[in-house]
This record gives structure tokens, sequence and C-alpha cells, in this order.
């Protein structure tokens, strides 16, 4: 490109205005015409800065990626743009990635070149600063996903009247107390929220504080102090409920949010719009359920039947009682793999494994001591369980014993919905149904054969769907429906929470009765197989009402909390939006991908 039409076009542009055209001539003798095709990136995010482009024709996007790594379009640039001065002027590494749409040719600036002009034109600098400011706040917002609801040209007004304060480790920012009228924003480091009664909370970037005080107009129930050098993004309380006022999504991102904090404050906010919010109700579709169970069950189900052969073939001892241990988890473990497919925010592994295997070290002698000493400890008619009475009292027994387990290992803040409680319900019942089974199986090895052994093991692997770990879901589930306070992730009208004592109850009698009538000896065998068959629909469709329930309800929250946005991008980068499932810092919930806030206690989740 000549020379003079360099020289032409910075003299036209409206930031280099007023620059004498012999300096302009300095800084164009090193400024060379490239060209990009379609998909080309023009700068990368995390590269060193050594240059930056005038856009002179053709169109550009500008995407970085958020905290989870999805990439995110920051703006579409057209001639005239400027790219890349943002890493020059803070000497760091490239803030987003920008790549050609069609065919684009730039002006390209080294470093000299890039000073030589911001030195000789003031305006020019000036400009370029409150730029990068702007620029650099409104990535910040659009990273922070609550406010993805907004379109860009308000969030970019927004990052005008969005101020930046850095904030120094022991800082106290907020005292318990105080009246607020600014919502902070972390862009950096992190800070300890500290208040009575509860635990201390570590908040990082992406997260935010001081919505509870400007939803509910109260003072600030907890202190907020630095715990690191970092960056704060304010905005004030009137432009904070201009943007709730004109946004609904956005208002329930933070009405969601206050459910989750403050719980005891959310009429107080409901009160302060008319109680709309009360009345919002999310009803997306249900995802289908991921299918993991499947490969738990071949694997288990694999071993246990290439035991069974063996075992039957080698006759070893060894090996009978490796199909003996196989064979008292296979049913169990893919019927809590499976139950837990089902949920869309769960628990890990580890917390569940912990659970079953408590519940089998635990429940089950707490149970065999108390059925002793109230039942078999009284002559052979105390244990007759043709007598509606013996299975009631083994069913309340062994009910009450795995509950204990399990409500003891989970902190019942955390379970805030319906579909923890189905899931952890169901491996405390299948802990105690695995060494049943273990249990069962030996004892006909003792007294018949390895054969009499497998087959025991075989029928129960496939009656477990039917028996304790469907019952002691449901009782969890109806233990969290009496229990569960506004924290939940239920919107439910005040007529309805009127019925959750009665409704918990009937689902804790039903599941005595279905267990007492399984375990009920009858003198016809017809007769018993039609109960147990019964038993055992009756068991599952209650099962089914409460997981399809507790998806529902799950599927609220997070959407009302994580939005769905579309991002407009023409070359997404493929490693960016590649990923699994997220773990939450904060109270170790698994979210599927692409969740920006856990849905159960609030904290901005990190790839």
């Amino acid at each position: 490109m000549p020379q003079d039409d360099v020289i032409a076009f910075l003299s036209g542009h409206s930031l280099l205005r007023g620059i004498p055209d012999s300096e302009l001539r300095i800084a164009a003798a090193s400024i060379e015409l490239v060209s990009f095709g379609d998909g080309r990136p023009l700068l990368i995010e995390g590269d060193t800065g050594s240059d930056c482009y005038f856009i002179q024709r053709g169109t550009v996007q500008v995407a970085s990626r958020n905290l989870v790594g999805e990439s995110l379009l920051l703006a579409e640039l057209g001639p005239g743009a400027l790219v890349g001065e943002i890493g020059l002027l803070r000497k760091e590494r490239r803030t987003a990635t920008v790549k050609a749409v069609g065919e684009v040719e730039a002006l390209r600036l080294d470093r000299r070149s890039f000073e030589l002009l911001a030195e000789r034109s003031p305006l020019f600098h000036e400009s370029l600063l409150l730029t990068v400011r702007i620029r650099m706040i409104h990535r910040m917002l659009r990273k922070a996903s609550i406010w993805s609801d907004i379109p860009d040209a308000e969030l970019r007004g927004l990052a005008e009247i969005t101020t930046v304060r850095r904030m120094k480790k022991g800082e106290l920012l907020v005292h318990a107390g105080a009246e607020l009228d600014s919502f902070y924003m972390l862009a950096g480091g992190s800070v300890e929220v500290r208040s009575p009664n509860k635990r201390k909370t570590v908040l990082r970037a992406g997260d935010f504080f001081g919505e509870i005080g400007l939803l509910t107009d109260t003072p600030s129930e907890a202190s907020v102090t630095a715990s690191e050098d970092g960056e704060l993004l304010v905005m004030g309380k009137s432009e904070f409920h201009y943007i709730l006022d004109y946004y609904p999504p956005v208002r329930r991102q933070f009405m969601e949010m206050l459910r989750i904090r403050a719980p005891h404050l959310l009429p107080k906010a409901e009160e302060g719009q008319g109680g709309e919010a009360a009345s919002v109700v999310l009803e997306p579709a249900l995802p289908k359920a991921q299918e993991r169970w499947i490969d738990v069950l071949l694997w288990l189900g694999g071993g246990f039947v290439a035991l069974t052969v063996l075992a039957l073939i080698l006759r070893s001892s060894w090996l009978n009682f490796a199909a003996l241990i196989v064979g008292g988890i296979v049913g169990p473990v893919t019927f809590v793999s499976y139950i837990r497919s089902h949920q869309l925010l769960g628990f890990s592994p580890v917390r569940l494994g912990l659970i079953f295997v408590s519940s089998a070290a635990v429940a089950v002698p707490l149970a065999w001591y108390l059925e002793r000493v109230s039942l078999f400890g009284g002559g052979a008619e105390a244990g007759d369980f043709s007598q509606l009475r013996v299975p009631l009292t083994v069913s309340v027994i062994e009910e009450s014993a795995k509950l204990l387990v399990c409500l003891a290992l989970i902190r019942t803040k955390q379970m805030r919905f319906l579909m923890d409680a189905v899931v952890f319900g169901a491996a405390a019942g299948m802990g105690f149904a695995a060494v049943e089974s273990v249990i069962y199986g030996w004892s006909n090895l003792e007294a018949a054969s390895s054969i009499g052994m497998l087959s025991v093991l075989w029928i129960r692997a496939l009656l477990s769907p039917f028996g304790h770990g469907t019952w002691t879901a449901i009782a969890a589930a109806g233990i969290w429906i009496g229990t569960a306070s506004r924290t939940s992730g239920q919107v439910d009208a005040a007529s309805r929470r009127r019925f959750r004592p009665q409704v918990a109850l009937l689902l804790l009698a039903a599941v005595v009765g279905l267990h007492a009538l399984w375990d009920l000896h009858y003198s016809n065998g017809l007769a018993k197989l039609g109960t147990m068959v019964a038993v055992g629909c009756v068991g599952l469709s209650l099962l089914y009402i409460l997981i399809r329930n507790g998806r529902r309800e799950e599927l609220r929250a997070f959407a009302a909390l994580n939005p769905y946005v579309r991002e407009s991008l023409k070359h997404a980068d493929p490693e960016a939006e590649a990923g699994g499932e997220l773990r939450c810092a904060g109270c170790g919930t698994v979210s599927p991908q692409g969740t920006r806030y856990c849905a159960r206690c609030g904290s901005a989740l990190r790839a």
C-alpha cells in the first residue's frame, strides 16, 4: 500500500486528528498492509502483544473465554476500528481473540509506531485510555454471565457508568449492619464473607455481593473483607434497579440467588415488587438423562456372569467369594447409578459411595441389633413373619436405620433439591441391600452349594430395583418435602406448601407399608408373587413421580440462574466449546457443561 494512502487513512481517523503529517509519515514508514482470509486470527487470547491493527476493509469478531471456558462474542468491528491496543497500553498478554469474518485488510502498527502516535497526540492517548477502560469493563461484565440477557449495546452503556475499585488484602469492604448503596462484582482477587451462624464463604472472580441489601432494602447481615489484592466493578443502586426493572430474566437470576443466599428475606424482596417473583415459573424442557449407568451394568454385570461361569466350572472357594461380593453389589450399584444419571445437579460419586458404604457398615448392624432386641429375642412367635406386626416392626426399624445414616452424612442446607433426597436415599437403601444380598448368599453357600448361592444372588440382583433402594429413596424424599424451606429449589404457592406435612407423612407411611408387605409371609405362593408385583409397581411408580418432579425443580432453578444465551460467533474455538461437567469449589456440586453459576450455592464456576 503506498505510503501516501497510509498517511491519508491515519490523518482522516478520528483518533489521530491534529497530528502533523511529518509525524504521521514517520509512523507510516513502519506500518504495513496485511490481509487475512475468512476465519484467520489477527490476535490470539493469551499471546504476548507486540502490535495492533487498524481495520481498513472488512469485518472482524472479537471473542474471549468466560470462566467456564466458553467463547463469548465481545464485539463485531468494521473499517476504522483499532484492535490490539489493550495489550500495548497495559503491557500485558492479549485479553481476546480477533478473527476475520470474510476477507479483511488491516494496517499493522508495531509497538514503536503505536507509542510514537500516542506520544505525539495527547488526544489519541486520552481517547485510547477511555476506550480501553470501557472495553475492559465491558469484557468483565460480559464474562459475568449474570448480565448475559442484556443486549450488547445496553451492556456497553452499563460499562460506561460502572467504576473500577482496587482492593487491598485485609481491607474491610462492607461491615455487618451497613446500609448498602452499591452492587459489587469481583473482576480479580477474592473476598471472605462472614456472618453469624454461617460458615465463611469465599467469593472469587465472577462472583458478586451487595445484591441482598439492594433487593430487600435491609442492612448487610455479613461483613466482607478482601483476602487478597484485586479489583471490584462497582455499580450504583439506581443503575442496578434500572437493569432489573428493564430485564425480567436478570431479575429472575438475582431472585434465585436471593433464594440461595438469604431465603428468609425472599418475602421482603417479593413484597417490594408486588409479589411478581413468586408468580414467575419457568417450564424448560427436561433434558435427556445420562446413560452412564449402562456402563456400570455392563462392567459389573459382565464381571458377575464371568465369575459365575468360572465358579461353576472350577469350583474354587476364592471364585465363589469373588462372585459373592460382585453379585451382592451389581444390582444396588447399578440402581444408584441409574438414579444419579437422572440428576442434573449432583454431588460427587465419592459422597454417594460414602453413604452407600456407611449404610452397609452402620445401618445393617444397627437394624440387626434392634430387631434382635425387639423381636427375635422373644421366641419363635415373636419372629413369625406371617403376622403383619412383625414385618411392620422390621420395616420401621430398617427404614429408620437407613435414614439415620443418610441424614447424618448430609448437611441439610446443601440438600436443596428433591433429587438430592432421592439419590442419597437410594444410595443408603442400596448399601443396606448389598449387605443383605451377601449375607443371604453366604448362608446358602454354607447350607447348600455354590449353585444355591449364585441363584440367590441372581434373584436378588434382578429384584433389587423393587426393594430397599426404592423404599429409602421415597422415604428420604418424604422427609425432604416435610422439612424443606424456601431455600429449596421449589417455587410453591402458599396453598401447596400447607400440604407438605401431609404429603411427607403419606410417603413415609407408604414406604413402611410396602416394605412390610414385601416381607410378609403367605401360605399361598401365588399370593406372595402377586403382592411382590404390586409392591414393586407401586414403589417404582412413586419413585418415577418423585424423580420427574425433582428433575423439573432442578431444571427451573438451573435455568433461572443460567439462562441460555446463543453466541453469534462465526468462527468459534472448538477447544473452548468442548468440555465436561463442572465441579463447584464452594459446595462440590457437579453441574452440566455450560453452567456459569452453581444452582446450589450460587458460586461462579470455573473450568
